[in-house]
């Protein structure tokens, strides 16, 4: 659907919408549209098919493809969901020709309202044309990636200290969320470094060169986001193995408990087991005491292995 369709004249909005009037730009924002809906924008603005295609199906990889009428980049959105412990994912594609900019958003990971509403009270950036709008869209979308990264950051913490101050095992099912987590999120920080250093450091169509430093500023915070998801996925490759180690010592220690109360039960086992066999002749099998000392034989045996295997801490 539209969100918002505007025309900016000398950064300012005028009261009707006029694509193509001839001096400012258009500025269109549109959620989760058909093919239908886009269609409309597309004549208007002659957005390529296959930038439309990709625009309306989403799930893609972050890029930069320059057409004839306009340059096209798919971002990817993340956001920390603070009920779920999860970051929810969604897409931006978005279209930045001479005289407008067309963003078409799949999911509310970023509020583009805000972007919008901030930008307008700064006719001056507004008046720099489309590179404006494309600089904070980059520029928002990796400020909550270091949001992103930092709630990520304190859930390994979380399950560092577990695992190596506590010597306790954490929860696997945990362990592998975060992971998958970190994993997901690689995926849609990693690919952006690529088009954020050609719009660092190329020309690019329809894009200002003047603010080729303020997208390496951009850049600049993305490397080091990604510095921290490489430090982060170290540590829970690091946690997972010890965590594993743990599970692995724990084993082995009830199996340890588990062996020793079997030698300890096997002694009467066996004593039970001969004098129960069907021979007449059996050894003290009449003598009046022999009950007994059958049976205070048997404990001092047990309690002999208990001592041993108790001194050896297997129980």
């Amino acid at each position: 659907m539209l969100v918002d369709a505007a025309t900016y004249v000398d950064g300012k909005r005028i009261p009707t919408y006029s694509p193509h009037a001839g001096q400012g730009f258009s500025w269109v924002g549109l959620l989760d549209p058909t093919i239908a809906e886009i269609q409309e924008y597309q004549k208007v603005f002659s957005l390529h098919s296959l930038a439309v295609e990709d625009a309306v199906l989403g799930r893609q990889r972050p890029k930069l493809d320059q057409y004839q009428n306009h340059s096209f980049l798919i971002l990817k959105t993340a956001m920390y969901n603070l009920e779920t412990s999860r970051v929810d994912m969604g897409d931006i594609g978005v279209f930045v020709g001479s005289d407008f900019i067309v963003i078409v958003r799949h999911g509310d990971a970023i509020p583009m309202r805000s972007i919008r509403s901030d930008l307008e009270k700064q006719p001056e950036r507004l008046d720099d044309g489309p590179t404006a709008v494309l600089h904070e869209v980059l520029d928002r979308l990796v400020d909550q990636y270091i949001d992103v990264a930092l709630k990520l950051e304190e859930d390994v913490e979380e399950l560092e200290d577990i695992v190596f101050d506590d010597e306790i095992p954490a929860p696997s099912a945990r362990m592998y969320l975060v992971k998958r987590e970190l994993l997901e999120f690689r995926r849609a920080v990693f690919p952006l470094l690529d088009p954020l250093d050609f719009l660092a450091t190329k020309d690019v169509a329809f894009v200002s060169p003047e603010y080729r430093a303020m997208f390496a500023d951009v850049r600049d915070h993305l490397m080091k986001v990604i510095d921290d998801l490489n430090t982060m996925n170290d540590l829970m490759d690091a946690a997972l193995h010890a965590n594993l180690a743990l599970i692995q010592v724990q084993q082995n220690v009830d199996m340890r408990k588990i062996s020793a109360w079997v030698g300890i039960g096997a002694v009467p086992t066996m004593v039970a087991g001969i004098y129960g066999m069907n021979f007449e002749n059996l050894p003290e099998l009449q003598w009046k005491y022999g009950y007994f000392v059958v049976l205070g034989f048997l404990a001092v045996i047990s309690g002999g292995l208990f001592r041993v295997f108790r001194k050896n801490k297997w129980l």
